[in-house]
């Protein structure tokens, strides 16, 4: 993280050459024309700004002149001038035009590969992140990659090689000791910057892990702002982001205070350099040796070196955090998925639908969940899986979309096992209507729509007709348009589980898995779905997980789960009968009373009649 350890050179290196990777990248011929160009311009607003101080010196030596001067010369010295400024000022916008489609390419690219990494990453790692830490991690890195790019390359390494040309440019024009003087100071200032810039370097690092945790703490609040609510807790979580903050806000102020020795330790540089060059120059005009022209001159060319070296604090701390920040950033694309695709894996082939587990073994970490679980969802039926809370219904259906690998057994589809087959295909071949609906911060059509990129609008109401949400969207004033708020907040929890069935729908799947598809449904619009799902579902593969064991009466197979092993199986009249875990399980979820008719009924404890079979 960026408040860890400083990074050693060779680490630096290695993040240097993985810039330069996306940078300039391999085979494309126009970023690199466009880097060559710009180091070009680069060249030719150096040279500029090196013969600008002959013409400044060489015009004050005319107008000092003690013969005068005819104006006509003057005029073409100022002209130089003028053109030698023009032509730097001109050349360094053409390097920062040529060179800032190749940052932002780059920058850009380092995002697009560290979020495409994210979303490859097993279930396991997202269980465990911190999402505003993470994002913020990536924002930095993008950030720190294109301040390298822009200031270390074009203006650091190139201030670094005008030291040099400045130094030899005075020991030819005006002898040794003006450029020692010159390259002395600058190599003093240099070497006390960097010194006392990595010693605060520890103050940022404080800073951004203060920053880190306050934007943790910011956006897990905000995501869960019904809970804040539920339990009163505004205050409590102002105080811990407070916390945070107030941590930043002393590390930013330490930060800010040792600032003061950096720059007046500069200060104090620079003045002995200009007072040791400027008394050399005064000397040598005593002398006779130069003119008050060339005086003008030195002078001239140590504020432009000087100028510069202003910012090298801040450069070098920015660019060692940077470094930090992308080491973080490319530090992610290090975390391995623990779950792969196989090489040369090819697409998992639907034949039948038919679903098989054999033997699976499962725990996270050190806790198991599965064990030795085998079942067969026979192509085109509906199979059931009930148990108590626990006992690992919803780790199967993670399983089945490969979230996971079991540590022992086979998943297979049509004969095929899972693993050897690619991921995307897997889960392309399942619709799946989850128990907790998370929806996108977007539109309620552009959430249907998402179970198939390539849907019209007439596919997605159909969808929504089928998912019985129709009605609903009907009344909303912007229909499909309608936001539906973050994680979809605006809506009911009914209604954004139709929402969910209407993706699974639109996704025309081989297979379904329902995971309490209906559970945050009331009892008439969960018979109305229920009736939708089956007809859906006909004639398709369809793994049911509930815990309302009303909506699975129908099941051609009930699986019953306990402590990660299957207990028992049958239909749902085989299971009462058999005056099992399932029986005890239907008694303890309804109540038995005598309706006004005179019929014999089962009321769900959650409000829902169930009919006695």
């Amino acid at each position: 993280m960026s408040a860890g350890p400083t990074l050693k050179k060779s680490q630096m290196l290695g993040l240097m050459r993985t810039i330069l990777s996306y940078a300039a990248p391999k085979g494309d011929t126009a970023i690199r024309n466009r880097i060559y160009l710009a180091i070009l311009c680069l060249v030719l607003a150096k040279t500029a700004n090196l013969i600008t101080p002959i013409f400044y010196g060489r015009a004050v030596d005319l107008v000092n002149g003690d013969d005068g001067f005819t104006i006509m010369m003057l005029w073409y010295i100022l002209g130089g001038y003028a053109l030698a400024r023009l032509s730097q000022q001109i050349f360094m916008e053409g390097k920062e035009y040529l060179f800032s489609r190749v940052s932002q390419r780059a920058v850009r690219g380092a995002a697009m590969t560290a979020f495409r990494h994210l979303h490859r990453l097993s279930l396991r790692f997202h269980l465990d992140r911190q999402t505003g830490g993470l994002s913020r991690a990536i924002e930095r890195g993008a950030k720190g990659m294109e301040f390298i790019l822009t200031r270390a390359t074009f203006d650091v390494f190139p201030l670094i090689i005008e030291v040099f040309l400045v130094s030899g440019f005075l020991w030819a024009m005006f002898g040794f000791y003006y450029a020692a003087i010159t390259f002395c100071t600058v190599v003093l200032y240099g070497y006390f910057t960097i010194q006392v810039t990595e010693w605060r370097m520890a103050f940022r690092r404080r800073m951004n892990k203060a920053d880190e945790q306050a934007a943790t703490k910011a956006v897990d609040s905000l995501l869960n702002f019904e809970t804040v609510k539920y339990f009163n807790a505004e205050e409590s979580e102002a105080d811990r982001y407070n916390s945070s903050l107030k941590q930043y806000e002393d590390a930013a102020v330490l930060s800010r205070t040792s600032l003061a020795a950096v720059n007046v330790g500069q200060g104090a540089i620079i003045a002995v350099g200009l007072v040791l060059m400027m008394g050399l120059a005064g000397h040598d005009i005593q002398q006779g040796h130069l003119s008050v022209g060339d005086f003008v001159a030195v002078n001239t060319y140590l504020i432009q070196l000087y100028l510069p070296l202003n910012f090298l604090g801040f450069v070098y701390r920015e660019i060692r955090q940077a470094f930090v920040d992308l080491e973080r950033m490319f530090g992610l694309l290090d975390v391995h998925s623990d779950v792969d695709d196989i090489d040369d894996a090819q697409p998992l082939i639907i034949s039948k639908g038919e679903i098989r587990f054999k033997d699976i073994h499962f725990a996270y970490q050190d806790r198991p969940i599965l064990r030795g679980v085998s079942f067969v969802v026979p192509a085109g039926r509906k199979i059931a899986i009930v148990g108590p809370s626990g006992a690992g219904k919803s780790t199967i259906s993670r399983l089945l979309f490969r979230f996971y690998d079991p540590q022992k057994g086979t998943i297979e589809i049509d004969g095929q096992n899972i693993r050897d087959v690619q991921q995307s295909s897997v889960r392309a071949a399942i619709g799946i209507v989850p128990q907790d609906t998370v929806m996108f911060n977007a539109s309620i059509g552009y959430n249907i729509g998402y179970g198939r990129e390539t849907a019209t609008q007439e596919d997605i109401e159909e969808a929504a007709r089928l998912a019985s949400i129709d009605k609903f969207i009907d009344r909303l004033p912007e229909k499909f348009d309608t936001m539906v708020g973050e994680r979809g907040l605006k809506l009911s929890g009914g209604e954004k589980q139709r929402v969910a069935i209407a993706r699974a729908i639109l996704k025309r799947s081989s297979i379904f898995l329902f995971d309490e598809a209906t559970s945050a449904l009331d009892s008439r619009t969960e018979k109305e779905i229920q009736t939708s799902l089956n007809d859906v579902s006909k004639n398709q593969t369809t793994l049911v997980i509930a815990h309302r064991l009303s909506t699975i009466i129908d099941a051609d197979q009930i699986i019953v789960l306990s402590e990660g092993k299957v207990i028992e199986t049958g239909t749902h009249t085989e299971l009462r009968a058999k005056k099992g875990v399932y029986a005890g399980m239907w008694d303890r979820q309804s109540l038995g009373f005598v309706t006004r008719s005179g019929t014999t009924a089962l009321q769900d404890a959650q409000g829902q009649t169930l009919e006695d079979d």
